[in-house]
């Protein structure tokens, strides 16, 4: 594996030997791995292809094998696995109600027909009050976890800035000079990890928000799609040139292309995909049951915005260092403190930020560092949110973690997160506060 065509910084050009190193040495650094053959060729026999397996018909069948379609990473779990004790009173979710629109139904008939969910695991005080398994998935079955991975990139920012290899306040083109000339030239990093840069991407369908140029450069639905970008993500920013009507900083507009930048910008720190920072300072200390996969386009760039595919159980296990102040159960500190606290505390230039978006019309809250806190009545929810039915809920009071997947069949992000955020959710942390 090799990068070519690049220029970068000398840090970056590290990224060739640590892929290398982590081929021959894969119980220690990710493994870099190409598109899966054998299974594309099973999958074009039912029709599902890299251009197709997001279609409302295809995508549940899709959802626990989508990395197979393109190039990515697989991230190790290590020898310590957190146990999760079973509570000794679980939840009924037949038994808990959902207020919909058109009368009352069970939490698991809700969850079934509603939100089309594979997956959910329910945890209160570290104990499972809840879990169960669909779509022929079990507990240590990887799942597509969407918009979640924004989260995740994050995270690692966060693991390099304790390291002392980036700052928050740099600016990114110190790390992508590429960035000369872009709308992104006068960004901070931390500008970028909150999606306060409102930069213009080229118009799409009405209900996406990224620019489909970059999912064509990353070789997001099909390897051919890329061929034009010989340089895979890489040659996608330079095509961001303009602005909204906004100062840097000031609003606060989800854009996927951020989340990319992040992880490039992770990358050039580090000397090595982030992936690796994944694995090693998070997953294996968060105690994973099972290997996770990132996605990646051809040059290695992993996709911060949406590559991520692990097993729902193991996404809950995460949530709960979220719970602690970034520790686990041992108590080493895995995400930094601070930043697991400027996370539910936000600050007042991401709530001014997010009463400029469009999403501050369906909740309070902010938006911090790839994470959304939403206040839903009396209660207030720290969220990674995927659009198809992806989420790790955190809520403090009732010190619970409700990770759910699944594969509603259309992005249709307001409508989706009403019934997720204002309907289930919320019967759900009343039911764990009882």
């Amino acid at each position: 594996m090799r990068f070519t065509n690049i220029t970068a910084p000398r840090p970056f050009a590290i990224l060739g030997i640590t892929l290398a190193c982590a081929m021959a040495t894969p119980v220690s650094a990710v493994t870099f791995k190409g598109p899966d053959a054998n299974f594309l060729a099973a999958a074009e026999s039912i029709g599902m292809t890299g251009e197709t397996w997001e279609t409302p018909e295809l995508i549940a069948a899709a959802m626990p094998h989508v990395y197979k379609f393109s190039h990515s990473y697989t991230l190790h779990k290590g020898d310590y696995v957190r146990h999760l004790k079973q509570s000794s009173a679980p939840m009924d979710l037949a038994k808990i109600l959902v207020r919909d629109f058109d009368g009352t139904l069970s939490a698991q008939d809700f969850l079934l027909n509603r939100m089309q969910n594979h997956n959910a695991v329910i945890l209160k005080n570290g104990e499972v009050m809840h879990e169960h398994y669909g779509n022929g998935l079990t507990e240590h079955a990887p799942h597509l976890d969407m918009s979640v991975s924004k989260s995740f990139t994050a995270m690692a920012a966060a693991i390099a800035v304790d390291k002392g290899l980036m700052g928050w306040n740099d600016l990114a083109i110190d790390y992508v000079p590429e960035l000369l000339g872009t709308a992104f030239k006068a960004a901070t990093v931390q500008e970028i990890s909150d999606m306060r840069t409102a930069v213009v991407l080229a118009a799409g369908t009405v209900e996406k928000y990224w620019d489909t140029r970059l999912s064509d450069a990353q070789g997001y639905y099909g390897q051919e799609k890329s061929a034009p970008y010989p340089n895979g993500t890489l040659d996608f920013f330079p095509l961001i040139t303009e602005r909204q009507n906004y100062a840097m900083g000031e609003k606060y507009d989800y854009q996927d292309v951020n989340s990319e930048l992040l992880g490039l910008i992770v990358d050039r720190a580090s000397g090595e995909s982030f992936t690796n920072i994944l694995e090693r300072d998070l997953l294996q200390k968060a105690g994973v049951a099972a290997d996770a996969h990132f996605m990646s386009d051809k040059k290695g760039l992993a996709m911060g915005s949406t590559g991520l595919n692990m097993a729902t159980k193991d996404l809950a296990r995460v949530g709960l260092l979220f719970l602690n102040e970034g520790r686990n159960e041992k108590g080493e500190q895995v995400i930094p403190e601070d930043f697991v606290a400027n996370l539910w505390e936000g600050n007042d230039i991401v709530r001014s930020a997010w009463l400029k978006g469009k999403e501050s019309a369906l909740a309070g809250g902010h938006y911090k560092d790839q994470f959304r806190v939403l206040e839903i009545g009396d209660k207030r929810i720290l969220a990674m949110i995927g659009v198809n039915g992806q989420v790790c809920a955190m809520h403090k009071e009732t010190n619970s973690v409700i990770a759910l997947n699944g594969a509603y069949p259309m992005a249709e992000t307001p409508r989706f997160a009403m019934m997720q955020f204002h309907q289930l959710i919320p019967s759900l942390i009343d039911a764990l506060a009882d």
